[in-house]
């Protein structure tokens, strides 16, 4: 995740990452620790986004406490 400040004072562009396969593509459009670290406070802890090809692809969710 790519963090910049622009030339507006207080308005960050944050470009998340894009990973390209043969499956499809995958981005973390969300990380606490980054968006912390560039000074905003949101109370989730990570969000991806994937797109996939229609023919032969699965994708695996994970769990945890």
């Amino acid at each position: 995740m790519k963090v910049a400040e622009t030339k507006i004072s207080g308005l960050i562009l944050i470009t998340p990452r894009l990973f390209n396969d043969g499956r499809g593509s995958f981005s973390e459009t969300y990380n606490k620790q980054a968006f912390q670290k560039a000074g905003i406070d949101a109370d989730f802890v990570q969000d991806n986004r994937s797109h996939s090809r229609p023919v032969n692809t699965v994708r695996g969710l994970h769990f945890q406490t």
